[in-house]
């Protein structure tokens, strides 16, 4: 196979996608040449030979207008398929990439696909469901629109980029830390978790948090000042520490230092950040409904990693009675978390079901069937 990747960034320090560059790792070991064609290139140095990058340019980065990328991006694709021979087409979370390299693909007998995991439908979206063979996404609830294509094959987290640590509350002098990972925006809702940990604060407990995360969308601005004065108003100057963003490589100790991660995403998508929490070995609540499933191998131990959206309240008490865990259940915990990830969720064993359904039948992908137990994986 000749894979086309599309996406947005290649950058192993970008704070939101540095990700890609592993999953480009990933899939040129299962193709036979990889190129990739970005709006922005970055960090490279760790790509494999078989993979070779095109960068289109960012609007407002001293590139040219509009129509002359578009231009760009269309000569690119078809170099790609008339003269270099490239005969499938990923495109990632963007279904305009699949729109635009729709016609090109077509005219060689190119195959086109799509990775999308959000819970926004828009007509860009259903377009490109009409064009592509197939749609890969996370989880059932990652992809809200009602299509055969849909085919469910796990999110794809580096268990060697986030390796489980001891936890920082084993040690008596240091005060527990909680993790919030993820824009400043309401759908991600970081209000609702710094009344949290004020609760906590106001009950007599010793307890940080850690913000991580900055704004990419117009109005993240403002409402990163509404964060900030919340932080004052609940007097938590002295224990809110704001990294705003952060690059992928420095994330992993951000979970390492952490006591557990507090997820308050309405996006209504499995977020990868939650994987990348129980991969190091954290405990983690979310209150995003998309999880049941993840933890459904847990039984009756999975309710303890969920919180009603919104409830300040009942986060505090979730978060208390995590907290609390004596630390052998915290040692089996993190080994269970862990385990999940592994069996379902580990990067290269996605980058091979990929490549593998793009080669053949997609809808041949039944993730989870042929999966160990939880318990299987740490044994």
């Amino acid at each position: 196979m000749k894979l086309l990747f599309l996406t947005q960034v290649l950058d192993a320090d970008d704070a939101v996608l540095g990700f890609v560059s592993r999953w480009v790792r990933g899939l040129a070991q299962h193709a036979e040449r990889v190129r990739v064609v970005a709006l922005h290139v970055g960090e490279i140095g760790d790509l494999p030979p078989n993979v070779d990058v095109r960068e289109v340019g960012r609007r407002g980065a001293g590139w040219p207008s509009t129509i002359s990328r578009y231009l760009r991006y269309r000569r690119f694709l078809g170099e790609a398929f008339s003269r270099d021979g490239f005969d499938t087409v990923l495109g990632h979370m963007v279904p305009r990439y699949c729109l635009v390299a729709a016609g090109p693909a077509r005219r060689v007998g190119a195959r086109n696909f799509l990775w999308y995991t959000h819970k926004g439908v828009d007509r860009r979206l259903v377009a490109a469901e009409r064009l592509v063979e197939a749609i890969f996404t996370a989880s059932p609830e990652s992809l809200r629109i009602d299509t055969p294509k849909k085919v469910v094959t796990g999110h794809g987290i580096d268990l060697e980029h986030f390796r489980p640590k001891p936890p920082p509350d084993g040690d008596p002098k240091q005060p527990p830390r909680i993790l919030s990972v993820g824009r400043v925006t309401p759908a991600k809702d970081p209000l609702t978790i710094l009344d949290a940990v004020a609760r906590l604060v106001d009950g007599g407990r010793d307890v940080y948090l850690d913000l991580v995360g900055g704004g990419l969308a117009a109005g993240d601005g403002a409402y990163g000042e509404r964060v900030r004065e919340r932080i004052e108003t609940l007097g938590l100057a002295n224990r809110v520490v704001q990294h705003g963003a952060v690059s992928y490589r420095r994330v992993p100790a951000l979970y390492a230092g952490c006591s557990l991660l507090v997820n308050a995403s309405f996006t209504g998508s499995v977020d990868k950040v939650v994987l990348e929490a129980m991969a190091s070995g954290r405990p983690v609540l979310s209150c995003n409904e998309s999880f049941g499933h993840v933890f459904r191998s847990l039984g009756p131990d999975a309710a303890q990693f969920s919180f009603r959206a919104g409830d300040a309240a009942d986060l505090a008490r979730r978060m208390a009675h995590l907290l609390d865990l004596g630390q052998e259940h915290k040692r089996a915990l993190s080994e269970r978390l862990r385990a999940i990830v592994a069996r379902e969720h580990e990067v290269d064993q996605l980058m091979g079901r990929l490549v593998s359904a793009m080669a053949g039948d997609p809808r041949s992908i039944d993730q989870g069937a042929h999966l160990p137990s939880a318990e299987e994986v740490v044994s």
